[in-house]
């Protein structure tokens, strides 16, 4: 097995936490992925003292690690386990104007980065006009022009704090099911879909550092998960001319796992379609990695753009 191509392909990894301290600890020490993401299970019982103090023996295992959440406020609000604060959605603080919405993202922004986090997977761009959609309640549940402008606006915030956000999940999910549990599809027209791409464009305008793309089959594109998509990400790439990290939602998701075998695992299909990292990714698939086509040029873009995010964010 090459190792020096193994151990680049393991910094395309950004793990799951498994919710034990030491054998995370063990996993960055041992494969030095980019990042690890935190879930409730990770905060549960602690006090922010002990988080603080976890994350910091993270960094040392792995020398600038990137640490992320899913804190977006509201259904997803994994701070939550910390402590008794009450954070509202997006679309519940937007509903009280920008201003407010800003506001209580950037006390959110400190608190995180105060605890040792430098990447928050948020906002959600996603578009959706029945209230009924899975995706619904984690949206702006405002007018695309309003949506375009919070992300914006989140996004510039985040630039300020020195934080890393996340415009997902593209290419939009707009009334689709949810891919956690079973393969879903989007068949909107090529002119619904595009209209719904909105507030992904004036992320990309504002200069967002990644974009998290969905496991939702958007049939005007492929019948594949999006985020196994080479022409999904062809579109976003040069149609949309989006030059930062591009990476998947997260692999242990159904709709991922469905998609992928034994010999071509979710991993490797996520990597041929041009995403930098592996959410969620399985470090167990390696040896399959090796073995792929991905070119070491591919790879070795990837970990340039992965970098530049090291850099603002260990500045």
């Amino acid at each position: 097995m090459n190792h020096s191509l193994s151990s680049k392909l393991s910094q395309l990894f950004f793990i799951d936490s498994l919710g034990d301290f030491r054998k995370n600890l063990q996993i960055l020490q041992e494969y030095q992925p980019s990042g690890i993401i935190l879930f409730a299970k990770d905060l549960e019982g602690k006090s922010r003292i002990q988080v603080k103090q976890e994350l910091a023996v993270y960094k040392q295992a792995r020398p600038k690690l990137l640490i992320g959440i899913d804190q977006e406020g509201g259904l997803v609000s994994r701070l939550s386990a910390l402590s008794s604060n009450f954070y509202p959605s997006q679309g519940q603080l937007l509903r009280q104007g920008l201003d407010a919405f800003l506001q209580k993202s950037k006390e959110t922004a400190l608190e995180l980065k105060d605890l040792g986090f430098n990447w928050n997977f948020a906002p959600v761009a996603d578009f959706a006009q029945n209230q009924s959609s899975f995706i619904y309640g984690r949206t702006f549940q405002s007018s695309l022009e309003k949506t375009s402008k919070a992300t914006t606006a989140f996004i510039k915030l985040y630039q300020d704090l020195g934080l890393i956000s996340t415009a997902k999940h593209f290419p939009g999910y707009g009334d689709a099911g949810d891919t956690h549990t079973a393969f879903a599809r989007d068949d909107r027209t090529r002119a619904e879909a595009e209209n719904d791409l909105l507030p992904f464009k004036a992320a990309i305008a504002a200069g967002v550092p990644s974009i998290m793309v969905a496991h939702l089959a958007v049939t005007i594109f492929d019948d594949q998960p999006a985020s196994l998509s080479k022409k999904v990400h062809k579109y976003l790439r040069q149609d949309l001319g989006y030059n930062g990290v591009i990476l998947t939602d997260d692999l242990a998701m159904a709709a991922a796992k469905l998609a992928g075998s034994e010999n071509e695992p979710a991993e490797l299909l996520a990597l041929e379609a041009g995403n930098d990292l592996l959410l969620g990714g399985d470090l167990a698939t390696l040896p399959r990695l090796v073995q792929g086509l991905v070119s070491e040029g591919q790879i070795d873009a990837s970990l340039d753009r992965l970098q530049a995010l090291r850099e603002f964010v260990y500045r």
